[in-house]
């Protein structure tokens, strides 16, 4: 399982690789799906990733915004999680 802090670091990764104003669709799905990874055993965190997969938006590119809220919301849930982290 990854250590909370591990998680929290890729999550800030992620953010500051966000340039501009749209992102690689592409790009944000494989972020999606590291993170789905890392994640090993927090269901709230992988619960929230395939949230965000199913409502990705764009065909080829997704606004830098909805991906940043994504991130911030994963980082909230990674440092406050909704349920018991064992």
């Amino acid at each position: 399982m990854t250590d909370m802090r591990d998680l929290e670091a890729t999550i800030r990764e992620m953010r500051d690789t966000v340039d501009g104003d749209v992102c690689s669709r592409s790009r944000v799905m494989d972020a999606l799906l590291d993170l789905r990874m890392e994640a090993a055993q927090r269901t709230d965190i992988i619960d929230l990733v395939d949230v965000a997969l199913g409502g990705l938006p764009g065909k080829t590119m997704v606004p830098a915004a909805w991906w940043i809220e994504q991130l911030d919301m994963f980082e909230l849930t990674a440092i406050n999680p909704i349920e018991p982290v064992v």
